[in-house]
């Protein structure tokens, strides 16, 4: 009973992120190009190309099959690791680029914020969503001395390790080097990190809030399991 309940408040909190990135893609005033860094089948990027009102939808997938799937959604997709030299797209020629539960998969950041930065034309604008290393459930896990929730599946052999309240303990999940989490961060982390190539930090979004319901996540943003920034060039 208790594992259900969290694994709703889990499921909430994730459609509230999604709906903070439908409103932080259609606050953004300038339509053009948008590209997806990391789309996987194309069903959330037609989702973000629509709130945005996309004149064009770029994808980068590393995953082979789920990039054709997006291809036969009209997705224009690069298949390509996104940490690996630069992305298969001209300087100065994107003007929103998203990415949805993907940083904390990535083995460079660097590299992510970089190439986001170089693709992106003057004024353009980066949203980043992804899990919060600061929120409530992942310090009492670290305070126990237990793997942080957004961690457990660290491991390309196991989905979850390290902390005995893991939903998906010994469930047959995807795992492999693209499925896990290589580290999660936390709100300044990331506006710091943004700012280093030149970004400017314009707004933050929160998304659930064990174990309240997930629109509390977005009145303490800092402790949300969630977060949705966005930034500037």
């Amino acid at each position: 009973m208790i594992k259900k309940y969290f694994e709703y408040l889990y499921s909430e909190a994730e459609r509230v992120n999604r709906n903070n990135i439908d409103l932080s893609l259609s606050k953004v005033t300038r339509k053009g190009t948008l590209l997806d860094v990391g789309c996987w089948d194309g069903t959330y990027t037609t989702r973000w190309a629509k709130s945005y009102k996309a004149k064009k939808v770029l994808g980068l997938e590393i995953v082979p099959e789920a990039a054709k799937i997006a291809k036969k959604k009209g997705i224009q997709v690069i298949a390509q690791d996104v940490t690996q030299g630069n992305w298969k797209i001209k300087d100065n020629s994107v003007d929103c680029v998203v990415s949805n539960l993907v940083i904390e998969h990535l083995t460079s950041v660097d590299t992510f914020i970089a190439e986001s930065y170089r693709v992106l034309k003057k004024g353009g604008v980066s949203i980043v969503s992804t899990n919060n290393l600061s929120s409530w459930h992942n310090i009492i896990s670290i305070l126990m001395g237990w793997t942080p929730f957004d961690m457990v599946n660290s491991s390309v052999k196991a989905w979850a390790i390290g902390n005995p309240f893991a939903l998906h303990t010994n469930e047959d999940l995807l795992i492999g080097p693209s499925y896990s989490h290589k580290c999660v961060y936390s709100i300044r982390w990331l506006k710091e990190w943004y700012a280093l190539y030149g970004f400017k930090f314009v707004d933050v979004k929160g998304a659930g809030y064990y174990p309240l319901p997930a629109e509390f996540g977005n009145v303490d943003k800092r402790h949300s399991a969630f977060m949705t920034l966005t930034f500037k060039k």
